[in-house]
């Protein structure tokens, strides 16, 4: 992928009780996809796809996607101004100051709008 110089994948488990859950985690290292909104929202786009094609554990909590660019910019805004529902991110500004990389989208959401987990990422 174009301005990606390092990403991850992998499952992160939570416990609520007694119950399991599961969310896919992304982490993307893009310091050039920071000069651009636009840049980061077709990143956005195309990590989505790939991250619910993820199989295993079914994600009940969905992705978690974490974008360090340069500068850093709020991924979470950019991908809701994209069209992605169910976004999760911090509406504080102190705290998407913070935390202005990470963003969560919801496994409802994802399904709709991607297609039943997982989808085949190559369609």
């Amino acid at each position: 992928m174009p301005d990606v110089s390092e990403a991850t994948v992998e499952y992160e488990q939570t416990t609520d009780g007694l119950s399991k859950h599961y969310a896919i985690a992304v982490q993307i290292t893009a310091p050039e996809a920071g000069t651009s909104e636009e840049k980061v929202a077709q990143l956005v786009d195309e990590v989505l796809p790939l991250a619910w094609s993820v199989q295993g554990k079914e994600p009940d909590r969905g992705v978690i996607l974490r974008i360090r660019t340069n500068p850093q910019v709020a991924i979470g805004p950019i991908a809701v101004a994209a069209g992605w529902k169910d976004v999760a991110y911090p509406k504080n500004p102190d705290l998407l100051a913070k935390l202005p990389y990470q963003a969560s989208f919801g496994k409802q959401a994802l399904d709709d709008q991607i297609g039943p987990w997982p989808v085949d990422a190559d369609r």
